[in-house]
């Protein structure tokens, strides 16, 4: 039902010559059809929305579609691909200071580092995603939960119990400097992990 009435609210704004609201309408139908399973879609909508952030300067709005883009393409196995737009999205986040959208990219980290065979970095990360939204009050998007659900799934089967939960408990104290300076170290620019 959720997907059936952002779609008619994107048709409807498409009308209407009005980017940001429309923009926001195509990034919740490519979220709701990531977490249930309509990738094509989704891509569809993923990219509409982020041409349209890019045209009215929305660089939060950019760095949360980039950052789901990414996650599409790690569910594809295009790990290339996905590095270059997680990456992207995370400094428009910084860039833009939102705390909302760069936990997602924090997110995006975390299942390319379990695409890649870390997961105790993907708990580390995940961990540090949930820890900075809980000190601001902010729970995880609805949209965007079941993605987040299904990456925790994931990487509890990669390890044991124990290991799960000392990674998540150590990422979820982590500041915010600290969650990114194991972005970068992930991405090889040599800053030490804390």
């Amino acid at each position: 039902g959720a997907l059936r009435e952002v779609a008619a609210s994107l048709e409807e704004l498409r009308g209407q010559d009005e980017p940001v609201f429309t923009a926001i309408a195509a990034f919740g139908a490519g979220s709701l059809e990531t977490a249930v399973g309509r990738h094509g879609d989704a891509f569809r909508h993923l990219r509409e929305a982020r041409d349209l952030a890019q045209r009215f300067g929305g660089d939060w709005l950019t760095a949360g579609c980039q950052a789901q883009l990414g996650i599409l393409e790690i569910l594809r196995g295009r790990l290339d691909q996905a590095r270059a737009l997680v990456n992207q999205a995370l400094d428009l986040s910084l860039a833009a200071r939102s705390t909302p959208f760069m936990t997602v990219c924090l997110v995006a980290h975390a299942w390319l580092a379990l695409a890649e065979g870390e997961p105790e970095r993907a708990a580390l990360l995940e961990g540090a995603a949930e820890g900075l939204r809980h000190r601001v009050g902010l729970p995880a998007w609805p949209l965007l939960r079941r993605v987040e659900a299904d990456l925790v799934a994931q990487v509890r089967q990669r390890l044991n119990a124990g290991q799960f939960d000392q990674a998540f408990s150590a990422g979820s104290a982590l500041t915010q400097r600290e969650a990114i300076a194991i972005v970068r170290d992930q991405r090889g620019t040599g800053t030490q992990t804390p």
